[in-house]
């Protein structure tokens, strides 16, 4: 997932009460209560999968990790990806950032991982190694001392956790190079399979300053021992502007890690990024510089690239940096840096290595050798790119940026290929040696990495149409998904945008629907056919960017719309004409608004800085606060239902049905609730089904109610928990199925209740 979309979390939940008046609700117990199949919504990936590593020990097993979306494992039975945290819980949302993933050589069952969001409100501390005996069926989680993040600056690099080719109980892990963390900053160790891990004293310090990537990868000499004993020398690069500087970014220990020295003659002034050793005994390295107008530190922000190889046996360095291809390129995309990595383990002398942010026309170049890099063949200079599996993606000639490599030990003709946008494979890569035509498909089907902005299910249009799902993506914009089970085949267009923040439909004319959003040709649009085209506002409030986004609303017939916007500063407004004229409100800047489920007169808002909830009656014109302030999270109101509104949050569920004003009901029940969302109803029942995601009788899950919230049943299982929710809404057209966002990057989850 691009860094300049970081998902939105419900960062602190306010925690008061309102117990005006209260009412039970009938609790469950912890069994699953209903039968409920859950699946992600297709779109066909989206978002950055830094790489894809290849087992030795059996044909076919292959393991992708992403920056927010979980890992995956390859089933090369019928070309699909299993994803294997599903089964993450909401306080282990973090792990579905994924820094590192390791296999055990000599083991095919074994899978390490580690895995942290950082420090954000789901978990305070800290990162994890995940460990697996069953090929990711199952993990074992080992709570590490210290913070790190799956989706930080660097993280391209790799990988930083290796497993002893000789003894697999031994295993070491690089740290990143983080102020926050200098005293835990390094090399860290473990020799029971992961149990147990302490920091490698001995290993160099790093500069602590937020700079490069820190310990960019680790990699283990095999022929330095015998099976059976550990693995005596061992190589660790450390990827810091300092360490560059000098060269001094390759360290090897000749005694198992106990001490360490530098390896002299690196190249000064280069990042390493990935390293490997091949059969032929070389240490082959992919290097970048950093381009000083950028933040980043990989996958964005490298330039001028170099590949080395170091000769362990000898001691000697060569470069052997694939020929420049800056006649073919202008300006600044002749700097493009290297990163991706593959060494064949099975074929002496193979390798490929992948350039990084070649923005040209032209996309990543994936080079490959079979003689140790005496000579290099473009495998991109001649290629066909398949996208059908995503149609959305467009068409075009080339692999997509921030690419990966892994070469199949078992095929030299099969290699995978990750981008910014997912995965690619090929099967024909040789072709490339004769002047053929390589070809290469998207190969992500499974891998649904996105962070969803907003979600709608709107209503049956009056003339007979519907569609499931409209979503509001991050970075990929947002999608009308005619069917939930094949990609879409466009995204969001007329106005264009990077992040959809906000959608909204008519609840009484569905076919009407309202987004706004970020980094794109317009910050807002309307469409007049349940979102399967658009057209800008003509007009945007005074003071709103094209990159305002923020919050919108509409009301029941569509005749009202108002925007919230994200800019600093700037307060709500109104437009109640089809030229999109707009009039602020009194409200507050930032304040989110909802509008009533069935009257087209009434919107209600609520400030929950300072607790106040607002009402208008006319159509957004003007606002009261007609009750005390109240401590709670989020606002939401029910479609079909006049006057009726909710609030939620860590407290739970308090629920108004005098416009706002009035007595406010708190349920007892649902706890921590993070997401609301309705559905259709239960036959037989007059109120939509509402969806929490909560904790109930100190369970914490999905939970249904179909009598208004008196009563309610989980609907989630251990196996589908997918970190939690942060975002829910329930189909009007089918009793039973909802869509989430969760609180890391799974794409759209769906579930689906045959009663």
């Amino acid at each position: 997932m691009k860094n300049g979309l970081r998902h939105t979390l419900l960062r602190g939940l306010a925690s008061g009460t309102l117990a005006v008046c209260a009412v039970a609700a009938t609790l469950v117990s912890p069994a699953i209560a209903q039968s409920y199949t859950w699946q992600t919504a297709k779109i066909g990936g989206g978002g950055y999968v830094p790489v894809v590593i290849a087992h030795p020990g059996q044909q076919g097993l292959f393991y992708a990790r992403t920056d927010v979306g979980g890992a995956y494992r390859y089933n090369s039975s019928n070309s699909t990806w299993a994803p294997l945290l599903d089964g993450l819980t909401a306080s282990q949302a973090a792990y579905d950032n994924v820094q590192a993933i390791a296999i055990d050589p000599n083991n095919t069952q074994k899978l390490y991982m580690v895995a942290g969001g950082g420090h954000d409100w789901q978990t305070s501390c800290c990162g994890a190694v995940l460990i697996s005996n069953n090929q990711g069926a199952s993990f074992t989680i080992v709570p590490l001392t210290f913070e790190l993040n799956g989706n930080e600056r660097g993280r391209s690099v790799g990988e930083r956790l290796q497993v002893d080719p000789n003894l697999g109980s031994v295993l070491l892990y690089g740290t990143a190079n983080t102020s926050a963390g200098a005293s835990t900053n390094g090399l860290w160790k473990s020799t029971d399979s992961g149990a147990h891990w302490s920091k490698v004293t001995s290993f160099p310090a790093m500069s602590n300053n937020d700079t490069g990537a820190g310990v960019s990868f680790v990699a283990f000499y095999k022929p330095s021992s015998s099976s059976g004993q550990a693995t005596t020398r061992i190589f660790a690069a450390v990827s810091t502007p300092a360490a560059a500087s000098s060269g001094a970014t390759l360290y090897q220990s000749t005694n198992g890690g106990s001490s360490w020295s530098q390896v002299p003659g690196a190249p000064t002034g280069q990042l390493p990024q990935r390293g490997q050793i091949g059969p032929d005994g070389n240490l082959y390295i992919t290097y970048s510089q950093h381009d000083s107008s950028s933040s980043g530190w990989g996958p964005d922000g490298l330039v001028h690239g170099e590949v080395w190889k170091y000769n362990i046996a000898g001691n000697s360095w060569t470069n052997i940096t694939p020929p420049n291809d800056s006649q073919q390129l202008a300006g600044w995309f002749a700097d493009y840096g290297f990163s991706g990595l593959s060494v064949d383990p099975a074929h002496s002398g193979v390798v490929a290595v992948m350039s990084i942010n070649r923005y040209d026309g032209h996309g990543e170049a994936l080079f490959r050798t079979t003689n140790g890099g005496a000579n290099w063949v473009d495998a991109t200079a001649n290629v066909n790119v398949n996208l059908s599996a995503a149609p959305w993606n467009g068409t075009r000639g080339y692999i997509g940026n921030w690419s990966g490599v892994v070469l199949d030990p078992f095929n030299t003709n099969h290699a995978f290929a990750t981008w910014g946008g997912g995965i690619m494979s090929t099967q024909n890569l040789t072709a490339s040696a004769s002047g053929g035509t390589v070809n290469f498909a998207l190969d992500q089907n499974g891998v649904e990495e996105g962070v969803p902005l907003s979600l709608a299910s709107p209503g049956v249009f009056s003339w007979g149409g519907s569609v499931p799902l409209v979503s509001g993506m991050g970075d990929m914009c947002g999608f009308f998904h005619s069917s939930v089970t094949q990609a879409p085949a466009a995204a969001f267009s007329n106005p264009t945008c990077g992040n959809t923040t906000s959608l909204d439909w008519a609840k009484s004319t569905p076919s009407i629907m309202v987004r706004v959003g970020q980094y794109g040709s317009a910050a807002a649009g309307i469409s007049y056919n349940g979102g399967y085209s658009w057209s800008p506002f003509t007009s945007n409030p005074a003071g709103v960017t094209a990159n305002g986004g923020g919050g919108i609303a509409i009301n029941a017939d569509g005749s009202a719309i108002v925007w919230s916007p994200g800019d600093s500063g700037v307060v709500p407004a109104v437009s109640t004409s089809g030229s999109y004229s707009w009039t602020s409100t009194s409200l507050p800047a930032g304040t989110p608004v909802v509008a009533d489920g069935a009257n087209v007169n009434n919107f209600y808002a609520y400030d929950r800085t300072n607790g106040k909830v607002y009402v208008s009656t006319n159509k957004g014109a003007s606002w009261t606060q007609p009750t005390t302030p109240i401590a709670w999270h989020a606002m939401t109101t029910p479609f079909g239902k006049s006057c009726d509104v909710w609030l939620y949050g860590y407290s739970g569920l308090v629920h108004n049905s005098s416009c706002g004003s009035g007595t406010w009901t708190t349920l007892s029940g649902p706890t921590s609730v993070q997401a609301m969302g309705f559905g259709k109803a239960a036959s037989g029942q007059s109120y939509p089904a509402i969806y929490v995601s909560a904790t109930l009788n100190s369970v914490t899950g999905v939970f249904r109610s179909v009598d208004g919230g008196n009563s309610w049943v989980r609907i989630d299982d251990s196996q589908h928990q997918y970190g939690g929710f942060r975002m829910l809404t329930g189909d009007p057209k089918t009793f039973g199925t909802v869509y989430g966002a969760t609180n890391s990057g799974r794409g759209v989850i769906m579930g689906t209740s045959p009663n």
